[in-house]
């Protein structure tokens, strides 16, 4: 667990989301402080990416308040007005997301694919930017893909491709969505292996996650959640070896039983 001096990086208070009657998210509270490394877990509709994805407004949120740094906004159910919406735009360009499907520009190459938000969001030098994403792509294994086209390249490249391009933001956090469940078995490690250099490095990240092994290793903290509230939150020692709650315990019993 980090001390109470170091930054935050993002912060969740109360957050609620509702389709229609059924209520996915019921008042979750997570903080993420700068360095730490967060690993989501859960059961198939529990709520794990809608969380994730309302951090920045991919999913916009009933009730609750979103911070990223110094950047803050509380959702009230209503149309939000413009400089609520300059705040969205500013916690956006603060994170970085890599989702399930990739989300590569199909007609962009690699390297394309890495410098669009550096150039066109952010308006930093096209030499520059460049720049950074060769290195960015040498530190995924990627730099001889750079004229290459995402469709091309294996799931698992798009993917290293994805985290990039995630990086290439200089973000405050980047958020993770289920990064491996689109891929072959095969092609699992690499990816995996490129996050833990990132968790190594120091970054802040929230992994929403079916990987538990992987969280196990690299999460200074590990969430459980359970039908839209968080159910366990701990250090993964505690999660993974002695939660408090019956319903994590079988949840992780459950998932190592099937992997035996």
């Amino acid at each position: 667990m980090k001390s109470s001096n170091v930054p935050e990086a993002v912060s969740i208070k109360s957050l609620r989301k509702s389709y229609g009657q059924h209520e996915v998210l019921r008042g979750i509270d997570l903080t993420a402080n700068d360095g730490d490394v967060i690993s989501i877990i859960g059961a198939s509709g529990s709520g794990k990416s809608t969380l994730l994805r309302c951090i920045p407004m991919l999913e916009v949120p009933n009730y609750g308040e979103v911070a990223v740094g110094d950047d803050r906004l509380m959702y009230l159910g209503k149309k939000l007005s413009k400089s609520e919406a300059n705040t969205v735009r500013r916690i956006r360009r603060n994170l970085g997301f890599v989702f399930q499907s990739f989300n590569l520009w199909p007609h962009r190459t690699v390297l394309q694919n890495v410098i669009e938000a550096p150039l066109h969001v952010q308006g930093r030098r096209r030499s520059e930017a460049i720049e950074e994403a060769m290195v960015l792509l040498e530190k995924v294994g990627l730099a001889d893909k750079r004229f290459a086209w995402p469709n091309h390249l294996s799931g698992g490249q798009q993917q290293r491709v994805a985290i990039a391009r995630a990086l290439a933001q200089r973000p405050r956090a980047i958020l993770f969505d289920e990064p491996t469940s689109a891929l072959d078995p095969e092609l699992v490690g690499d990816v995996l292996r490129v996050i833990r250099g990132l968790a190594e490095e120091g970054r802040t990240m929230i992994i929403v996650t079916h990987e538990m092994g992987f969280a196990r290793e690299v999460s200074s903290r590990v969430v459980f959640l359970h039908q839209g509230m968080v159910e366990e939150d701990g250090a993964p020692e505690q999660v993974f070896g002695n939660p408090a709650s019956g319903r994590c315990r079988a949840f992780i019993g459950s998932h190592f039983d099937r992997n035996r």
